[in-house]
């Protein structure tokens, strides 16, 4: 596109539709991190089952890995589209397309973290007779506490930004509103909802810069 164009195009946003934003904005989060919580709760058994250190029988975690691989290299939009037959286009279509590509994505980082902790603390466990929960609660989790809280972290911020290009593709949210305003001119409005979603991803870059400094500190 030529650049006389593109300033054409170019407007002061219609900041006065920012109430009728809320609604979509709360839809978008609500998205994002329902189906991140979804996801990190099926990440937690699997990246249990597909460390070598702690999983239960090589069987079991040959087939944890290929879940976690499969959720994991097909992108969300993918994920979103193949779910339509299941469940519609709608926020439960973004939901469940977030959940398990963050179950592949969060999973793979805790399967590594697991596979990289200190075993001494294992060992000892052991050696005092403790059961395989109990080495999970004592011996796993504060050694992956700070690793657990960055990944999940990350996977709030990236699917927020999901959250939204799913929105243009039927989901719902600020993404589908984006495309309704761009598709009947309105770009005042257009510009109004780039705004907004600036000001989200950047109160959530600064709540998580926040969160991990308090994570560092301890």
């Amino acid at each position: 596109m030529e650049l006389p164009k593109i300033t054409k195009l170019a407007r002061v946003p219609n900041l006065s539709i920012i109430p009728d934003l809320i609604d979509p904005t709360i839809q978008t989060l609500a998205i994002a991190y329902v189906g991140t919580f979804f996801g990190i709760i099926a990440s937690i058994l699997l990246e249990i089952l597909a460390s070598k250190n702690m999983t239960i029988h090589e069987t079991v975690y040959t087939i944890s890995r290929t879940i976690i691989m499969i959720a994991r290299v097909i992108p969300d939009i993918v994920w979103a589209f193949l779910l339509i037959p299941a469940v519609g286009l709608g926020a439960a279509q973004g939901i469940f397309a977030i959940a398990i590509h963050s179950t592949g994505m969060i999973g793979r980082f805790f399967a590594e973290s697991i596979e990289e902790i200190d075993p001494k603390p294992l060992e000892a466990l052991e050696t005092c007779g403790a059961t395989y929960t109990q080495k999970l609660i004592y011996g796993v989790l504060p050694q992956i506490m700070p690793s657990f809280i960055n990944y999940v972290l990350y996977a709030l911020d990236h699917n927020i930004r999901v959250a939204i290009i799913l929105g243009m593709f039927g989901v719902g949210g600020l993404g589908f509103l984006f495309v309704i305003k761009f598709r009947v001119f309105k770009y005042e409005d257009v510009f109004a909802i780039l705004f907004v979603i600036f000001l989200i991803l950047f109160g959530v870059e600064r709540l998580s810069s926040y969160i991990r400094g308090k994570v560092m500190d301890k």
